[in-house]
């Protein structure tokens, strides 16, 4: 049997039967502002999210935007998310039973959930840099951040967030981690100003 005969008599693969596959809530965006004929500056003008902030969520570098983030989309671009892509995002977000995970863009605040937790800053690299937390409000200690000199690009580009209401459960969720992540946690380390007290 040739090459010509020996592809023939594989079966081959209905484009009917291959699953389409799951678009994320980034792509979705990306693929309406595409429609739209709409740009990352347009939309942000429009939703009041900053260029960085939208940026991100087309990149996939934030997987899982709040909620109020997600409708300022959907409504500046005058479509609701789709039924699976919402879904996705819920179901991922909600991965760990009764603790909900956030994606954000730290220099963005209106992105920033505005509720008790432990965060963590990434790097352009995507590399954790700082974990924090809050028994009050992230939003409040990432404003607080803002006039630091390291809050930054490159060196802080997005963070995430996990709700938490129990300060104390909070405390030892961010020691555990600033312990795990050692010296890569750039800005945990002795010799940068932390504030304490909230």
């Amino acid at each position: 049997m040739n090459d010509q005969e020996e592809a023939l008599a594989m079966p081959q693969e209905d484009e009917a039967d291959v699953a389409p596959q799951q678009q994320s809530f980034g792509e979705w965006v990306s693929s309406e502002m595409t429609k739209q004929g709409l740009t990352i500056p347009q939309l942000a003008a429009k939703t009041k999210i900053s260029y960085t902030g939208i940026w991100n969520i087309v990149k996939g570098n934030t997987l899982y935007p709040t909620d109020e983030t997600r409708a300022k989309l959907s409504a500046a671009l005058n479509q609701p998310v789709p039924t699976e892509v919402e879904k996705e995002v819920v179901e991922q977000k909600s991965e760990i039973s009764g603790y909900t995970w956030t994606d954000f863009t730290p220099s963005d605040i209106g992105t920033v959930p505005d509720q008790a937790g432990v965060y963590v800053f990434y790097d352009v690299t995507d590399r954790p840099v700082y974990v924090g937390k809050s028994a009050k409000s992230v939003r409040t200690r990432v404003k607080d951040h803002q006039t630091r000199f390291w809050f930054k690009p490159p060196l802080v580009v997005r963070g995430s967030f996990l709700a938490i209401d129990d300060p104390i459960m909070c405390e030892k969720i961010e020691m555990i981690l600033i312990k795990f992540l050692g010296k890569h946690a750039l800005l945990n380390v002795q010799g940068v100003v932390r504030d304490m007290v909230e």
